[in-house]
């Protein structure tokens, strides 16, 4: 059983505006790929457009991203995403993206939830259940 908190998957396919000449995945690719993940998380937990009329919007601060191995054209790509902390305003989340049973890339993201009124720190929305930090960066 897997205990990672809120934890979503979706598979990627690489294609053609995502490579070089030679076929390889630009990097770049991977930010929107966890854009996506992070909407899908969100999506299944909470309303969006619910949070956005009230006033509070998740915003990414940090990101980093490990390249382990290319992905290249017509790849079927696994990328997964779970939350590492969820505690007043601060969010803390992991990725990893597959091609079958190999790691090609890992990231971290850290971001906050903010009142658009204003852009300050404010805490998660009470209907999205907390959660204590998992371990160590």
């Amino acid at each position: 059983m897997d205990d990672r908190p809120y934890k979503v998957r979706r598979d990627f396919r690489v294609m053609t505006y995502d490579v070089d000449f030679a076929g390889i995945m630009s990097n770049q690719v991977y930010q929107r790929w966890l854009e996506d993940l992070r909407t899908d998380m969100l999506s299944q937990f909470a309303d969006i457009g619910e949070l956005m009329r009230e006033g509070t919007v998740p915003v990414l601060a940090h990101m980093e991203i490990d390249f382990k191995r290319p992905a290249r054209l017509m790849d079927t790509v696994r990328g997964e995403i779970w939350v590492e902390e969820l505690m007043g305003p601060r969010w803390a989340l992991r990725s990893e993206f597959r091609i079958g049973d190999k790691v090609i890339a890992r990231a971290f993201q850290w971001g906050m939830f903010v009142d658009t009124a204003d852009f300050r720190p404010m805490d998660a929305p009470p209907s999205i259940p907390k959660v204590p930090p998992q371990g160590k960066r």
